[in-house]
């Protein structure tokens, strides 16, 4: 077992406001989870996924897998309180002997196999890799009054994604090492590399139809993209 991939479906859905998270929402009458699961599965480069959601809907997610036929699923687990306690139960849960290991968020369902080529294929030479696309709108930084403090030089600024990519022994190491200082607030893996000053983090170029549906109407969007790609 050479790749793993770990799905975080993990999130609660607060933002999004309805009864169910919203990796089960349903677009062109398909759940955002099966969507989101298959460019894993039909990958040749990866041998075996990790899926980590919420407890009461690890049946939902079991019938998920089964109707999709994802035989590519060998574990899926109950999730942590935060983003990064997921991904550290998906880390954790890795065979020992699995080489690489790509964590993605399924809120970005619409994730394609030509963007998880890019990260394996920098993998090969990288420790950690992150996809990420220029900064298309000017950004700014704000000051506790919430006055502008600065306009950001937006050619020096990228927009991260998933999935990112890492050799297992790095990611392992960078978990253990925020785990043991008690951290817990990373927003996404290679937060976790730059923290503790582990390798450098390599860039891919990213998708943007890779869009992360946070909100309702983020499904419109969504659909709108699915349909036509």
């Amino acid at each position: 077992m050479k790749t793993v991939a770990i799905i975080l479906a993990g999130g609660s859905g607060k933002r999004f406001g309805k009864g169910l998270p919203k990796q089960f929402s349903t677009i062109a009458g398909r759940s955002l989870l099966e969507i989101c699961l298959e460019p894993f599965q039909s990958h040749p480069g990866i041998d075996a996924i990790i899926l980590v959601c919420p407890t009461a809907q690890i049946p939902l997610a079991k019938k998920t897998v089964a109707a999709g036929r994802i035989v590519k699923v060998k574990e899926i687990l109950i999730g942590g309180k935060t983003r990064q306690e997921s991904s550290y139960i998906g880390v954790k849960a890795t065979p020992s002997e699995a080489e690489n290991i790509l964590i993605h968020d399924a809120a970005r369902a619409l994730v394609r196999p030509e963007l998880i080529g890019r990260v394996l294929e920098a993998l090969t030479g990288a420790m950690a890799v992150m996809p990420v696309l220029p900064a298309g709108d000017t950004i700014v930084r704000t000051d506790d009054e919430a006055k502008i403090a600065a306009v950001l030089d937006r050619t020096k600024l990228r927009l991260a994604q998933t999935p990112q990519g890492f050799k297992a022994e790095i990611i392992r190491q960078a978990h253990e090492m925020a785990k043991s200082e008690g951290f817990r607030d990373a927003s996404d893996d290679c937060s976790l590399i730059l923290r503790y000053h582990l390798t450098p983090v390599a860039t891919v170029e990213g998708d943007a139809t890779n869009i992360k549906i946070t909100y309702p109407q983020d499904l419109v969007l969504a659909e709108a993209i699915y349909r036509n790609s």
